[in-house]
C-alpha cells in the first residue's frame, strides 16, 4: 500500500502582490540613487543666480537688438496697415514664387520683413498679394480670393507704405504711399 505525501503548494496569484511591493522598492531605491542628495540653496546662491540670469537675459535682448538691427535694414522690410475688420495675410509674389511675409491683425500697423531671398531670387517684377480672412494659401497668386497689387521692381514695392481698405460698399483696396526719405 502507498500513500501520497503531503505537498504544500503556493499558487501563483499569492506571490504576484510581494512581487509587485519588491519591484516597488527597488524603483524607489533606484529613483533615490539617480536623485542624488539635495541640499538647501541659500540666499546668497539664490541673489548670484538671479544677477547670472539678468546679465544672460540682457546680454541676449541687445544681441537680438543689434540683429534686427542689421537685418532689418530700410530695404529689407515693408511697412503695411490693415484698415478692414479682417485680418490679412500679406504675400510677396514674383511669377510663380511667393512669400508670405506673414498676417496682420484687423486695425493694425505691421513692420514685415522681407526675406533676402525675395530681394536677390525676384528678377524682375513683384506684386504685393493681399488675402483677406482666410487661411495661408499654398499658391496666393491661383487663389481666387487674392487681391493684387500693380506689378512692380521689389525695389519700389518696399519703398512705399501698404495700406489694405475695405470702405463702406466698396470692393477691397489695396494702396501704396511712397515713403519719404528712402530710395
Amino acid at each position: 500500500m502507498r500513500t501520497r505525501h503531503n505537498q504544500s503548494t503556493v499558487s501563483l496569484a499569492s506571490e504576484l502582490p510581494a512581487l509587485r511591493l519588491s519591484a516597488v522598492f527597488v524603483m524607489a531605491l533606484w529613483v533615490g540613487a539617480c536623485a542624488g542628495r539635495q541640499r538647501p540653496v541659500t540666499r546668497a546662491e539664490r541673489a548670484e543666480r538671479a544677477e547670472r540670469a539678468e546679465r544672460a537675459e540682457s546680454a541676449e535682448s541687445a544681441e537680438n537688438t543689434a540683429r534686427t538691427e542689421t537685418a532689418e535694414s530700410p530695404a529689407e522690410v515693408l511697412q503695411f496697415d490693415n484698415q478692414s475688420t479682417v485680418y490679412v495675410d500679406v504675400y510677396l509674389v514674383g511669377g510663380q514664387l511667393q512669400w508670405r511675409l506673414g498676417r496682420v491683425a484687423p486695425a493694425m500697423h505691421a513692420t514685415l520683413r522681407v526675406p533676402v531671398s525675395a530681394i536677390d531670387g525676384a528678377a524682375g517684377f513683384v506684386q504685393l498679394a493681399v488675402i483677406p480672412g482666410s487661411q495661408m494659401s499654398a499658391q496666393a497668386w491661383r487663389d481666387p480670393r487674392t487681391i493684387f497689387a500693380m506689378a512692380q521692381p521689389t525695389s519700389e514695392v518696399l519703398t512705399q507704405r501698404w495700406t489694405f481698405r475695405q470702405p463702406d460698399g466698396a470692393p477691397m483696396q489695396l494702396h501704396a504711399t511712397r515713403l519719404t526719405g528712402r530710395r
